[in-house]
């Protein structure tokens, strides 16, 4: 069994996700896929830790006020 990595994954949904549009056009791609990216690995970690924003904040390098804005944003 081969073990698939993140960019395939994303490749992956980006190809769906490009499929899906059926020919229409489509804008705000990356900044898409950096919010959906982004508040993802945000609520696993935090659910990892039983929500601890300090332990959280560390395992994912930033500092506690930007996650704490960042769960703010994306209503975590």
């Amino acid at each position: 069994m081969t073990q698939r990595g993140l960019q395939d994954c994303i490749k992956d949904s980006l190809e769906k996700y490009f499929l899906d549009l059926n020919g229409e056009t489509s804008n705000g791609v990356f900044k898409m896929v950096t919010q959906q990216t982004e508040s993802a690995t945000i609520k696993f970690v935090l659910d990892k830790v039983n929500q601890n924003q300090s332990e959280a904040a560390r395992i994912l390098g930033i500092n506690r006020a930007t996650l704490k804005k960042k769960v703010s944003l994306y209503s975590l």
